[in-house]
């Protein structure tokens, strides 16, 4: 996947989950719920088109620019941590 395929994945998904709220009458409710399961369907795939585009710019570009941020910052002292001593018991 590239970055052009994960922004059309997205607006594919946007597109997907505004169909039945945009035009309701395309999507009569079947179920005994009143619900359609066209328009039910619509919404779960384009969820998931939009989790698929959006988890690769994540990945391509969030989680590297958060990495580079955290590389580029000081590090200030280099010195270890002190722990305490395991065998006090704290509090008494």
């Amino acid at each position: 996947m590239n970055d052009l395929n994960a922004l059309i994945f997205g607006l594919f998904g946007t597109s997907m989950e505004l169909l039945p709220r945009a035009f309701p009458s395309w999507f009569p409710p079947t179920g005994a719920d009143q619900a359609s399961a066209r328009a039910l369907w619509l919404e779960v795939m384009g969820a998931v088109q939009i989790a698929l585009g959006a988890g690769y710019m994540l990945r391509a570009y969030f989680v590297p620019g958060v990495l580079r941020i955290f590389s580029a910052a000081p590090a200030g002292d280099r010195e270890t941590l002190a722990l305490p001593d395991p065998r006090t018991v704290a509090g008494r």
